[in-house]
């Protein structure tokens, strides 16, 4: 490994030697067992008790975010800050593989991946909705007035901040550490094994399992919050372009779809689905940013990007660590349901992203991970959300209130008026599928993976399987909403705070891996 000085060869870590050497970690039918089980009783709770269901998690979810609000936030902020240490010092050199190991697939086809696999869906449910949301509601103590042209600055801004980095950093939080223990440090891909610098006792034993654990429910409860909300934008999408009603059996045909095609793809393998899939999908996303520009306010879109761009910057530390202090009446509801959500919906996915992202990112350095996984998919969001976001805040007033008032319909709502709008809503249509069905890919590969302990190539059987359990938890989740999204919301804001500590260990575990492969 070449870094500036010497190149050193890693020696063996204390109490972790190589998998050959030490114990086999069997703990994979426990995952599933115990995995399994909780979610058969969110299914039985949301079928027999669904107002039960819903009055828990949503009483859970105001209690942790109202209680524990600024660790979501520091602990996301701090994610940033150390994974930016990582990229910038000596440590950025070490390639996730032997020092003269090349990346497994092309960079347009690694990007396509991480991007897919993370914040896709996202962009494109809030895309519309967030803009005009903030544009027609700015939060009250920035006593900007709306509908006014500082509160598109605030609405785009905003939107940024939230689909930004912030988000991205947790998954390359997990990303790193198993990247480097799966392809340089030949272990296996069981999120436990970060605890190896403590001994292989402990990411075998008890404090190895509770954190397994953690991340699967984690885990399934980041894809059931997007797996809904894609069912919710979807089923409402066919109700606007075709006149379907927008009723309990459209939703259930669109997960049903969804889940046949991940079944398809995800038994195919990594190279044939989902490497496919993902260069289909980023292609297909370019290209409606294309259009739009080139049919709507070319100028203005372009405009909004790099002012929006540079007050993101201005503000990022101001904005990254926004609480509510002495207005908290006006500001605890706001903060809690737009930034805090974003980074807990985001944390809930880093059990499945990261190790993902991990997997197709084998011969990259750890600077062009981290920087291609957290700054280059931003930059692209950013994009779509200018573009996008514009139409909203430009769209007459009627269908921009319509759109404000419904997150799942805002897309499509402003693009009735546009131009081509039509043919680019069957466009966002197809990039949602494509979108959530990478995710789910790599969720389903993830939670197969831990369940066959930590098998780089999981049975067909095992990924059948949990693709089916992760779609009855999210029909259960969203059609136990009364308004379609509040439950979803829940989940992931509930088992994201036990998250936050394992990827705080993933930091200091990699630290102390990285010291080591410099020692003398």
């Amino acid at each position: 490994m070449s870094n500036g000085n010497t190149a050193v060869a890693a020696k063996p870590m204390t109490g972790t030697e190589t998998a050959e050497q030490g114990t086999t970690l069997k703990q994979g039918k426990m995952l599933f067992t115990s995995t399994m089980t909780f979610i058969v009783m969110v299914v039985l709770a949301g079928l027999l008790f669904p107002d039960k269901l819903y009055d828990v998690g949503i009483g859970t979810m105001n209690y942790l975010t109202e209680t524990f609000g600024w660790i979501y936030m520091a602990g996301s902020f701090l994610y940033v800050m150390v994974m930016f240490f990582f990229a910038f010092s000596k440590y950025g050199n070490i390639r996730f593989g032997d020092d003269d190991s090349k990346p497994e697939f092309s960079t347009f086809s690694w990007m396509g991946m991480l991007f897919s696999a993370g914040m896709g869906t996202v962009m494109l449910y809030w895309g519309v909705a967030e803009p005009v949301y903030h544009y027609i509601n700015p939060l009250v103590t920035t006593g900007i007035d709306p509908m006014t042209p500082a509160a598109a600055e605030f609405a785009m801004k905003q939107s940024f901040i939230h689909q930004g980095i912030q988000a991205w950093s947790a998954f390359s939080v997990v990303g790193l550490i198993l990247g480097y223990l799966m392809y340089r440090k030949k272990e296996s891909g069981l999120i436990s094994n970060i605890l190896l610098p403590w001994g292989r006792d402990k990411a075998n034993g008890n404090l190895g399992k509770i954190v397994n654990l953690i991340c699967v429910f984690g885990a399934i409860a980041g894809i059931s919050t997007s797996l809904g909300q894609t069912g919710l934008s979807l089923s409402v999408s066919f109700s606007y372009l075709l006149g379907t009603p927008d009723s309990t059996m459209t939703k259930l045909l669109v997960v049903g779809t969804i889940t046949g095609i991940t079944v398809l793809c995800t038994t195919t393998g990594l190279e044939k689905g989902i490497k496919v899939l993902s260069d289909y999908n980023a292609y297909l996303l370019m290209g409606l940013i294309l259009l739009v520009g080139l049919v709507g306010p070319t100028t203005t879109m372009l405009n909004v990007y790099f002012d929006s761009l540079g007050n993101y910057m201005n503000d990022f530390f101001r904005d990254g660590l926004m609480l509510p202090t002495f207005a908290a009446k006006e500001e605890t509801s706001w903060i809690t349901g737009w930034p805090i959500y974003y980074y807990a919906w985001a944390i809930a996915w880093a059990p499945f992203v990261g190790p993902f992202i991990a997997r197709v990112s084998k011969g990259r350095t750890v600077r062009e991970f981290i920087l291609g996984s957290m700054i280059l998919p931003c930059l692209g969001i950013f994009l779509w959300v200018a573009f996008f976001g514009t139409i909203g805040i430009q769209a007459p007033v009627e269908a921009l209130k319509a759109a404000a008032a419904s997150s799942k319909a805002a897309t499509f709502i402003v693009l009735e008026g546009f131009p081509l709008g039509t043919l680019i809503s069957w466009g966002v249509v197809l990039a949602l599928f494509t979108c959530f069905i990478t995710s789910l890919n790599s969720s389903t590969f993830t939670l197969s993976s831990m369940s066959q302990d930590g098998a780089a190539n999981p049975s067909n059987k095992m990924k059948t399987i949990w693709t089916i359990a992760q779609a009855a938890m999210a029909l259960t989740l969203m059609l136990g909403s009364k308004t379609g999204i509040e439950l979803l919301q829940s989940i992931s804001l509930i088992f994201a705070l036990p998250l936050m500590f394992v990827l705080f260990l993933c930091m200091i575990s990699t630290i102390k891996m990285f010291r080591e492969e410099f020692a003398d």
